[in-house]
């Protein structure tokens, strides 16, 4: 008997108690690589937000403003005429400015009252630095106007530099990579959400038909 339960407990140490199987969570399949064109996922979720402006760039773009306002038609009438001496094909857009000749650009009327009324714009914005909403409203408001009559997004993203590169010489004095900075970011702001506007009129415009 004695023989025996030792055979038992030896034969229970030659088969221990099964073990319960470890859980293990189904794997998930490979990632598949999109094919998605970087261009189609920009049509499909439009482009990526920019961020606003910090509170030291909007000291920056309110100090510089004041001295810009001093020569505001100047800057205007520069920031349009290096415009279409760049951009020869944005000069088609508008159509009181074809058959004029470059050096005649800078005493026209027309060319002067259209720059009055984009600076009037940057004006706008300048004084809503700290009221967001009411500038992206207005930026999606004239977003849908650029749409309607016909002018370009590109048109749009070439401004800013123009701006800036006019208002340089006005700001000699203080003009530092922070404070151009400043404004590249300040026009980053104002294009991408006119680009944004005008692309949800272009596909609302195409909803309708």
């Amino acid at each position: 008997m004695g023989n025996a339960i030792v055979r038992q407990e030896s034969e229970s140490s030659d088969h221990p108690p099964p073990h319960s199987t470890p859980h293990h969570p189904p794997s998930l399949p490979p990632r598949k690589h999109s094919t998605v064109s970087s261009q189609a996922r920009l049509l499909l979720c439009g482009p990526p937000p920019v961020e606003w402006l910090t509170e030291e760039q909007k000291i920056f773009i309110r100090t510089s403003w004041k001295l810009i306002e001093a020569d505001i038609s100047r800057v205007g009438v520069i920031t349009f005429v290096s415009l279409f001496e760049t951009h020869p094909d944005v000069k088609e857009v508008f159509l009181p400015f074809n058959g004029i000749k470059h050096e005649e650009l800078q005493h026209s009327k027309q060319l002067r009252a259209h720059a009055l009324r984009v600076m009037a714009f940057v004006q706008k914005a300048v004084a809503r630095l700290d009221e967001k909403e009411k500038l992206d409203k207005l930026l999606e408001e004239l977003g849908k106007a650029h749409f309607y009559y016909g002018a370009p997004k590109k048109y749009i993203d070439h401004v800013g530099p123009q701006f800036i590169k006019a208002i340089e010489p006005v700001l000699s004095e203080i003009w530092s990579s922070d404070l151009k900075d400043s404004w590249m970011q300040l026009f980053a702001y104002i294009t991408h959400h006119m680009r944004t506007a005008i692309t949800l009129a272009e596909k609302a415009k195409r909803g309708s038909k």
